[in-house]
């Protein structure tokens, strides 16, 4: 059935990628050539549509949401191309998971799951170690008996168990879905190609008439598709009982996936480096962060400390904080220095006599409370402020 061509499709673009794929494709699919022009227009329409704004306020509600639960976030860099439902149905042979009301780009929290239990088993459960630890045996998934291998039935480990849940009980983490971070990349979609070589070999059986060997001879068929790149939004949360640990076994749960994330990827093509995110990226930004959580504990404490100090004291931090870099045991000099000044900072009486009583405190420190030179001249002014008799 002819719908409506696409010229006029692209006119009416309501930025949501995942109609114009559904649902506007403008020639039969019958293998042809146009068949094939049409795929590539509707991709390309795809890759230009706009994302809507009302995406960006459903994340920022969606966010504000996780921050006020017991949930654990990253936001991931994606290390090159993503495709997720690359094989599931569609008019177009090449499909793509988007989120179905807004058309952006969505990982769902099943394929997490799958992904951190099964890297969980493989690499925190030691499967390549013949002699595990105890401890690797509690990450463990379930093994089925393997006569042929000689491989004994294996129950789940209790970590895995916890983490992933089992036949009788629910998992106490939840992944969630991955959501596409809005403006992490201005065209999420990114037009693909692949380009299989023996397609006769591929999709025949060998009693089937049409069945042939590969060879060198055999010519590329390009297939197009869509795939993602951009930063996407981590979350897992505790969904088991009050417990005063739940906080780091979600902890341990976000890092557990974030490892599989970095190093197997997640989706189709795997194998072809898709589905991968940038750790240099993630811990360039996590050091990033924790200078400025550092940062940020820094000015409380300063500003903790400010709040109890009397007027006069808080002044004077104010003061030095001018000089950051002076040398502490010539702190005496500065303050020396304002009180000579017609213009100062500390103009009461009250005041001068109290910075006079500190730069007498650290001449004396630094033995030059003397009656001579430069020394006796800084000597007699202070005397002079305190009211001292020579």
């Amino acid at each position: 059935m002819m719908r409506t061509q696409l010229p006029q499709v692209r006119q009416s673009l309501d930025s949501h990628p995942g109609l114009l794929l559904q649902r506007y494709v403008a020639h039969p699919a019958d293998g042809s050539e146009r068949w094939s022009q049409a795929k590539r227009e509707i991709h390309a329409a795809a890759h230009s549509a706009v994302p809507c704004e009302l995406y960006k306020t459903a994340f920022a509600r969606w966010e504000k949401s996780l921050a006020e639960s017991n949930v654990a976030t990253y936001v991931l860099q994606t290390a090159g191309r993503l495709i997720v439902g690359l094989g599931s149905e569609n008019v177009l042979e090449t499909g793509i998971r988007l989120h179905h009301t807004y058309g952006l780009p969505i990982i769902p929290g099943s394929a997490l799951k799958g992904l951190a239990a099964h890297y969980c088993d493989q690499i925190w459960g030691e499967r390549d170690n013949r002699n595990p630890p105890d401890e690797a045996l509690k990450f463990r998934g379930p093994r089925r008996e393997d006569r042929k291998a000689n491989l004994s039935a294996e129950p789940r480990g209790d970590y895995h168990s916890l983490l992933f849940g089992n036949t009788d009980d629910s998992s106490c983490i939840v992944f969630h879905d991955a959501w596409f971070v809005p403006g992490s990349e201005k065209e999420p979609l990114k037009l693909d190609v692949m380009t299989p070589h023996h397609s006769d070999y591929n999709r025949n059986p060998e009693n089937d008439p049409k069945f042939r060997a590969p060879t060198d001879f055999d010519s590329p068929i390009p297939v197009p598709f869509l795939s993602v790149a951009g930063k996407f939004l981590i979350a897992v949360s505790w969904h088991g009982p009050e417990h005063n640990q739940s906080g780091k076994w979600t902890e341990l749960a976000l890092s557990l996936l974030r490892d599989a994330l970095f190093e197997w990827g997640v989706g189709g093509k795997t194998s072809s480096g898709y589905g991968r995110f940038d750790k240099a990226k993630w811990e360039a930004d996590e050091l990033f962060r924790q200078k400025e959580a550092t940062q940020r504990q820094k000015e409380a404490e300063e500003a903790a400390a400010l709040a109890v100090m009397s007027p006069l004291d808080r002044k004077i931090k104010e003061f030095l904080d001018n000089y950051p870099n002076h040398a502490e045991s010539r702190i005496w000099f500065k303050l020396y220095d304002e009180l000579r000044k017609s213009d100062g900072r500390f103009q009461s009486q009250e005041e001068r006599i109290e910075i006079a009583r500190l730069v007498k405190q650290g001449m004396q420190a630094a033995k030059i409370w003397k009656d001579k030179g430069k020394d006796g001249e800084r000597k007699k002014f202070i005397e002079t402020i305190l009211g001292d008799t020579p």
